[in-house]
């Protein structure tokens, strides 16, 4: 999740959360460019394989009729973090995790509440999946964020494309 300085809001609307599905992806292709400039882009063919692996973990929030923000997390083990840009072919059979891969908001929707929104369902689905935990990379500008959501950084050497400064960081049950 990109914390990039604040644009103006959208108006008022109420958070609607629901499963995201596969003709949400270019909404969330959308949503990811503005979050992240291009630094960052998967493709809707790595995006999709996450949602088809874990359709349970990957959610999408509207204002209206407008997509605001999206998350996708998976089952995932000890074992690091996934490469980013690459399909994960399988899930990890030993998974006692839930890794958010990603969570993004739109700019003109922050300060609506829209990744705490995200995230809380992400943990309900990983906690009644009986995880002992949660795990994600921050990505640099975010780790204060991720901090403040319980996460405490692990030591990691991770694969170059997550960038400068990033860290892996998990948080228990």
């Amino acid at each position: 999740m990109s914390l990039r300085p604040h644009t103006p809001r959208a108006p008022e609307a109420a958070v609607a959360l629901r499963l995201l599905r596969a003709d949400d992806l270019p909404a969330v292709l959308a949503i990811q460019r503005a979050a992240y400039g291009d630094g960052y882009q998967e493709s809707a063919m790595v995006l999709g394989r996450k949602r088809e692996l874990a359709p349970a973990a990957c959610w999408i929030a509207h204002a209206g009729q407008t997509a605001v923000g999206y998350v996708f997390a998976h089952p995932w083990s000890d074992t690091g973090a996934p490469p980013l840009h690459a399909p994960l072919a399988a899930l990890p059979a030993a998974a006692d995790r839930g890794f958010v891969h990603d969570l993004a908001v739109a700019p003109d929707a922050r300060g609506l509440g829209v990744a705490a929104a995200l995230f809380a369902r992400v943990r309900a689905w990983s906690s009644a999946a009986g995880h002992r935990g949660m795990c994600l990379v921050a990505l640099a500008d975010a780790v204060q964020f991720w901090a403040r959501q319980g996460f405490s950084p692990l030591p990691a050497i991770l694969p170059a494309a997550y960038g400068d400064g990033a860290c892996l960081m998990e948080c228990s049950r």
